[in-house]
């Protein structure tokens, strides 16, 4: 694994994206104080997962996010990727897919919102922090080093110097497993106690439960034994009452014949006055039919004429919306006609300017290609300068021979007079120089300047774009916020909607019983006596519904008949009883749909109305099938509900508390006036849970509905998003070429100056030294004959060279200058071509802008003819509806007429009919009084049937309350039938079994199935307890395991450590002696480490009595004696040498440099020493306050370069 490259954005000082590539061996970055190269390293830690602010010198997270500047605003996100190279089997990095490069991103926004990526796939911090597990990179790892911190290694307590020296044993993967496995251990100990106190609850239960099931086993013998003598007593009495029925029924009939016969002389006068009364209402109500009649004819008048005169207004509106639509339509066409002009003027201006730019495009082409081909040639020139220097050192040496050869002084007479000839020319040539500089640095200073106008100005396009990025991210997360919040409340509501279909599925809130018989029934276990088919359809509650509002009402007035069960007819309830008594499973009431018929109070009929807080009659509430009708009414058919108490206690008051009345918050006055009320309880509401059910999932499709919504909007911005991203790194891009524009500027002004300064400085010495020569040379012209001719041939030759010399300047000087009016014109066309794209993309927009408006024209012309067409049209059909309705009115004028004349005729008859039957009256009144006289025998006999019938319904009605017998069923049970005789006997039985059940108390009857449910239960909980119990033990052995493996590993890594500290110290120091150890050796997971060491001639009985160098110089032994045993793939340290001498940076350097053939380090750094060693050069600086900038160095190259001037 290698360290390949390291991107930043919005972290920190580095708001811009910006990347720092790494090759192998030696990186250093340099940089003054606080350019922010520290930032790198705090970087590298903080995207491996580093989540502690004060190992990246910050106080909250929200620190790394760029915090801005005076000219640039603040980001919302701080982002960092680093990629290795996974392609060498030697320290790769295991993932779930094999990638041969693995990039590990980490976001994070000024919300607080964290994003971790491995190869941009979303990972948690969990799957980075396993991914560098025992490669020196995880937590409390070795391989970087931050600012200070590298002495701490020594300076800490014994016991915190574990974490580095476990890196590099490799124990962090088995510490992991460790962890694991003690929590999985922590939590099966938690399940094991969790089941001993559940065993334990169980246990107390069973002995009370086996007693109270005996009880109950008991309870039901006797119990059976009471409901035979029961059946018995009540068939008996019975049949009594039925022998006392038809005694009476004989009396009845003799006096039922003498009642019809008063009847008939009755009836006979009522149909007289029925006749009279009919004719005399038929009169009223034909009388009152013609003055209804007449109002209507009226009314039917009136409203013809009305609409006649609506037409009539109506026509003049139409006719003045015509008129105002046909003066829009000329305006409009007028303005259409004008904007069609202006259209085709911007299509030609924005075709001519597109033809513009792309000439611009081809001649900014052009011209970057004639400064390559300028460039290429001037190299060649300096090629010539070069070889030229070379041919006329050369010429130097070999006149310098010459005059050897001839004498000392010869040679020294004539050296000094070349020498001084060459200097002066020299001289001159340096002041040529000197003056060509100047004229270029003005030049260069003029273009930085300009540079640095256009650099504010695309900063600020950058600025703003950035501000609009930033606006979109802030509604990007609002709506996200809002998402979730709906996202919230949906998984809220569908839990609880969970809950209430799991309520209803498992029937909670209902019996024993009725569960019973609904799961048995819809396993198909029940059937009819014969075998036959049943059809149960299940609670009441699961059949019927009502509007929220009335639920608590109606779950009151409905009571414990919302858990009976529907059958379709009384063979499926019979059976569903038999099954119920077979199966001991206790009590159920069934409703037969055929044998129940109820009826419903008529409100009216009561006097009943909504002002005096009457809401309904209860059944009239409820929704249910046609078929449930009559069950319904027949449970709450007769109950009334309320709006509040006070009202419901005015209508008892009025009803003589003969009905039932409910309240909508479910207080009660009973039939008799007895009153029911207070708090009810929630958590039984059977009816509303349906009800409930909907609304809820009404409630989830609105909100997931606004979530869609938030969705959409999601979208849209998405896609402007991208469009102000687009925008953001257009401007960038612009920023970014001006930056670079403006920096290569800099740099060749800096070449310039540094030029200049170099040729100030060496004609000053040339200067200098031609005073000498002048001095010396007027002792040596006396002995320069003999050599004259020779000089005469090394000056001919000097000249030809210094001729060649300066011809090719020459030539050098006119290509810089024709690079440097290509580079000028290269500048403009640069800016031509941005302002034509400029142009290009407003003349655009505004061709877009005139084209909207004259669709607008056209559309306005296409309604305002629409709307001319409509009113002639309306117009047409008024005129003609005018007449046509006062042809009406004329014929309703008519018939008023005569309806009033038969009006009078009728009221005229109903008198004389008002006379006749006041007669009629008082004959029928007599025949009344006989019919009164013999009805009261009559009551009295039917009274007597009514109380024999009643005692025997009565009974009937207690065999099926109490045992759901019928009649006949109850007479093929009894076997043994009761006589006279034998009643009494029988009776005082009966009280004995009634006293000895009264006797046994309170009896769970659910007591038998609970105690089997029980002790099953408790079976499974202690199979359950033995297979926890295996999988602890397993879980011990795993982690005694991986603690062997973890102390043969850690002691074996350890020596080695030893060893190596030994050699480096030794290496470092020039001597002395080293050693780590552990400071309990019998508890070697625990123990902490121990540090010795003795530097040459000291005795150190402390860590602490050594200077700051001397502790540093320690801890960077120890590191590298680490990294000798398991070394990391990379190393970044930050300063770790400040606190060393220059001596001792130097012996730093070498050991980088030995064991940066196999480990990469990236050093950050103030030291010369440090820097001299570096592969690759990187530095941090600030152009703008606040804001880093990085600069690359190849030393390699650069070295390669230095050598070949020098040859």
């Amino acid at each position: 694994m290698r360290l390949k490259k390291l991107e930043l954005q919005g972290f920190k000082s580095f708001p811009d994206k910006t990347t720092v590539n790494f090759d192998k061996g030696l990186t250093v970055i340099v940089g003054p104080n606080g350019s922010g190269k520290s930032n790198i390293s705090d970087a590298m830690r903080w995207v491996l997962g580093e989540m502690s602010t004060k190992n990246i010198r910050g106080t909250k997270m929200e620190d790394v996010i760029f915090a801005g500047s005076q000219k640039r605003s603040p980001m919302s996100f701080a982002e960092v990727s680093v990629t290795f190279d996974n392609s060498e089997e030697e320290g790769r990095l295991v993932t779930a897919e094999d990638y041969d490069e693995i990039t590990v991103t980490r976001r994070y926004y000024r919300a607080g919102e964290s994003e971790y990526f491995i190869n941009r796939k979303p990972v948690r911090l969990r799957d980075i922090h396993e991914l560098f597990l025992n490669t020196g990179l995880g937590k409390g790892g070795y391989s970087i080093i931050g600012q200070g911190k590298i002495a701490e290694i020594i300076s800490r307590k014994n016991d915190e110097r574990r974490a580095v020296f476990e890196e590099a044993a490799g124990i962090a993967k088995y510490k992991f497993q460790k962890l694991e496995a003690m929590r999985n251990l922590d939590g099966t100990n938690e399940n094991l106690t969790r089941l001993e106190d559940i065993t334990g609850e169980l246990s107390a239960r069973i002995g009370p439960l086996e007693r109270e099931s005996a009880k109950a086993k008991k309870y039901l013998e006797i119990y059976e034994r009471k409901k035979g003598i029961d059946i018995a007593l009540s068939l008996y009495d019975i049949d009594a009452a039925k022998r006392r029925s038809a005694d009476v029924s004989e009396k009845l009939a003799i006096a039922k014949r003498n009642l019809e016969a008063a009847e008939e002389k009755l009836s006979d006068a009522e149909a007289r006055e029925s006749a009279l009364a009919e004719k005399q209402s038929g009169n009223r109500i034909e009388a009152e039919r013609f003055t209804q009649e007449i109002a209507a004819q009226k009314e039917k008048l009136h409203e013809k004429e009305s609409a006649a005169l609506v037409c009539e207004s109506e026509n003049v509106h139409f006719a003045e919306t015509e008129k105002t639509a046909r003066a829009k339509l000329a305006e409009s066409e007028a303005e259409r006609a004008s904007t069609e002009k202006e259209l085709t003027a911007k299509r030609e201006a924005l075709e001519e300017a597109r033809r513009k730019k792309a000439e611009k495009k081809e001649e900014a082409d052009k011209a970057e290609a004639e400064i390559a081909e300028y460039r290429e040639a001037l190299a060649r020139a300096d090629d010539d300068v070069n070889d030229a220097a070379k041919k006329k050192a050369e010429l130097d040496k070999r006149t310098i021979e010459a005059k050897l050869r001839a004498s000392e002084l010869e040679a020294r007479a004539e050296s000094d007079e070349k020498k001084y000839e060459a200097l002066r020319e020299s001289a001159e040539k340096h002041e040529a120089d000197i003056a060509l500089y100047s004229g270029r640095m003005e030049k260069a200073e003029s273009k930085i300047a300009a540079y640095s106008g256009k650099e504010a100005q695309e900063r600020a396009e950058l600025e703003k774009a950035e501000k609009k990025k930033a606006e979109a991210e802030s509604r990007r997360a609002e709506l996200e916020k809002k998402k979730n919040e709906y996202f919230l409340e949906a998984s809220q509501r569908k839990h609880k909607v969970q809950n209430l279909v799991r309520m209803e599925e498992l029937l909670e809130g209902f019996s024993r019983a009725v569960r019973f018989i609904v799961n048995e029934y819809s396993q198909g276990k029940i059937t009819g006596k014969d075998g036959g088919k049943i059809t149960l359809y299940g609670p009441l509650s699961q059949l019927i519904s009502t509007d929220e509002k009335y639920s608590v009402a109606l779950e009151t007035a409905f009571g414990q008949s919302l858990q009976n069960i529907v059958a379709k007819d009384e063979y499926s309830a019979k059976a569903a009883i038999e099954y119920l008594k077979k199966r001991n499973a206790g009590r159920a009431t069934f409703y037969p749909i055929d044998t129940m018929k109820g009826t419903e109070a008529d409100a009216a009929t009561l006097g009943l109305s909504a002002g005096e807080g009457f809401i309904a009659v209860a059944s009239t509430l409820v929704k249910c099938e046609d078929n449930l009708r009559g069950i319904v009414k027949s449970i709450v058919g007769r109950i009334i509900i309320a709006d509040n108490m006070d009202n419901a206690a005015k209508m008892a008051r009025k009803l003589a508390y003969r009905y039932r009345i409910v309240t909508l918050d479910g207080q009660v006055i009973n039939a008799g006036g007895s009153f029911t009320g207070g708090s009810s309880a929630t958590e039984s509401q059977l009816l509303s849970r349906r009800s409930q059910i909907d609304r809820l999932n009404e409630e989830i499709a609105s909100i997931e509905k606004a979530a869609k919504g938030v969705d959409s909007e999601l979208a849209e911005l998405a896609k402007a998003t991208a469009d102000i991203k687009a925008e953001y790194d257009a401007a960038a891009g612009r920023l970014a070429t001006v930056r670079k524009m403006s920096e290569a500027e800099e740099v060749q002004l800096e070449v310039l100056r540094s030029g200049k300064e170099m040729l100030a400085s060496s004609l000053d010495v040339i200067k200098a030294e031609m005073k000498a020569l002048d001095e010396s040379m007027s002792g040596y012209r006396r002995d320069i004959g003999g050599i004259a001719e020779r000089k005469d041939e090394f000056d001919t030759e000097a000249a030809l060279l210094a001729f060649k010399e300066n011809e090719i300047n020459s030539q050098r000087a006119s290509l810089e200058e024709k690079l440097e009016e290509l580079e000028d014109k290269r500048s403009d066309l640069l800016i031509e071509l941005a302002r034509e794209e400029t142009n290009t993309e407003l003349l655009a927009s505004l061709l877009e802008a005139v084209e909207a408006k004259a669709e607008i024209y056209r559309s306005t012309a296409a309604s305002l003819e629409e709307t001319i067409a409509e009113a002639i049209r309306k117009t047409s059909e008024n005129k003609e509806k005018i007449e046509k309705l006062r042809s009406e009115a004329a014929v309703l004028s008519r018939k008023l007429g005569e309806y009033e004349h038969t009006r009078a005729e009728l009221v005229s008859e109903g008198a004389d009919i008002e006379q006749s039957l006041n007669t009629v009256r008082t004959s029928q009144k007599n025949a009344m009084n006989e019919k009164e006289l013999v009805f009261r025998d009559y009551t009295k006999l039917e009274n007597d049937l009514e109380n024999a019938n009643t005692r025997a319904d009565g009974l009937i009605t207690f065999l099926w309350d109490d045992y759901e017998l019928t009649y006949d069923e109850a007479r093929k049970q009894c076997a043994e039938p009761i006589t006279p005789a034998t009643r009494a006997e029988t009776a005082a039985e009966q009280a004995k079994l009634k006293n000895t059940l009264r006797s046994l108390g309170n009896v769970n009857l659910n007591a038998i199935e609970e105690y089997k449910e029980v002790s099953e239960r408790y079976g499974k909980m202690h199979e359950q307890m033995q297979d926890l119990t295996a999988s602890r033990e397993a879980l011990m052995r795993n982690i005694a395991e991986l603690e062997r493996c973890m102390c043969t590993d850690f002691v074996s890594t350890m020596e080695q450590i030893n060893i190596n500290f030994g050699k480096t110290f030794t290496e470092l120091f020039g001597g002395g002696r080293a050693e780590v150890k552990l400071s309990d050796p019998e508890n070697v997971l625990e123990s902490g480490i121990d540090i010795n060491v003795a530097p040459p001639g000291k005795v150190i009985k402390s860590l602490s009595l050594l200077s700051g160098g001397e502790q540093a110089f320690v801890a960077i032994a120890l590191y590298f004696a680490i990294l000798e045993v398991n070394p990391a793939p990379f190393c970044i340290m930050d300063e770790i040498e400040a606190a060393l001498d220059e001596v001792n940076v130097d012996k730093f350097a070498d050991y980088v440099k030995r064991y940066s053939e196999k480990t990469q380090f990236v050093l950050i750094t103030h030291r010369r020493g440090t820097m001299e060693a570096a592969e690759r050069l990187y530095g941090v600086t600030m152009h703008e306050k606040g804001i880093s900038d990085i600069i690359s160095v190849d030393v390699s190259e650069i070295e390669h370069r230095a050598g070949k001037l020098l040859e």
